[in-house]
């Protein structure tokens, strides 16, 4: 079965009527793209559907496998439950949710399959931190969410980034597979697995709203860091520098000596 699809002849579909002039680039990659797809046939199912199948099914039960390791089996049902009821921990399910979105894509052609994991991922740990409610979680919780909310965003910020996925950030990486073909995923003899017109559009719409919801998230770890860890508040101090700028004492004629307020 594989030695006649070794022979077979690649035909090139230049889309010229679409296209004019990239003849010669279009008829190149579609080429590569269909000797890949003769020579590893085998190799490129897995790849192409196996791998973004079983990815997905992780992700989804990722939130129910991390609860299990705090927990007995039998009352990982009742810690879902109990996390749809707090604020952060459903923002996180709603984002391991999103990301099967971006686990069907094509994972030769494109590394938006990255972004749905590392979020996955970011978001399976914001659950166990609200679910252990440590205070010292929170700071490297908030370090890691900067870092991944910079990589969803993009940009050219490799010097300041331990790891970094793509500069065009996550909506560029939606587009990189049809941006070859002229914003416009090909169809017929040259279609690209996971490229379709419309999946790119839902692709494009999720991943809107999965850089909101990291942006809110991101906003909410920092609310704890600063109760956890930001001191008095700034109206004591500018009472306080007032007091000192008037010639006010700061202790109260009863002779009653202030409160000490929040450290």
């Amino acid at each position: 079965l594989e030695k006649p699809l070794a022979q077979a002849p690649l035909a090139c579909n230049t889309h010229e009527e679409y296209f004019p002039g990239w003849s010669e680039v279009l008829c190149t990659q579609e080429m590569e793209t269909q000797s890949a797809e003769v020579i590893l046939p085998a190799q490129q199912a897995v790849v192409l559907y196996v791998l973004p199948i079983l990815t997905v099914l992780v992700t989804c039960a990722s939130p129910a496998m991390a609860l299990a390791f705090l927990v007995r089996a039998s009352h990982v049902g009742q810690e879902l439950q109990n996390a749809v009821q707090r604020r952060f921990s459903l923002l996180s399910l709603f984002i391991v949710g999103l990301s099967p979105f971006f686990l069907l894509s094509n994972y030769v052609a494109s590394n938006l399959y990255l972004y749905g994991i590392y979020g996955a991922m970011l978001a399976t740990a914001n659950l166990l931190a609200d679910r252990l409610a440590k205070c010292r979680i929170w700071p490297g919780l908030a370090i890691w969410h900067a870092l991944n909310l910079l990589t969803l965003i993009g940009g050219n910020l490799g010097p300041i980034l331990p790891y970094t996925i793509s500069t065009n950030g996550i909506v560029g990486e939606c587009l990189r597979v049809s941006a070859r073909y002229g914003d416009m995923c090909p169809r017929g003899d040259a279609a690209i697995t996971w490229c379709d017109n419309v999946w790119v559009s839902v692709q494009l719409l999720v991943a809107f709203a999965y850089v909101l919801l990291h942006i809110i998230a991101f906003f909410l770890v920092i609310t704890r860091v600063v109760h956890h860890y930001g001191g008095g508040s700034d109206g004591d101090f500018d009472s306080d520098s007032f007091r000192h700028a008037t010639g006010h004492s700061s202790v109260p004629n009863s002779g009653a000596l202030p409160s000490a307020g929040p450290f």
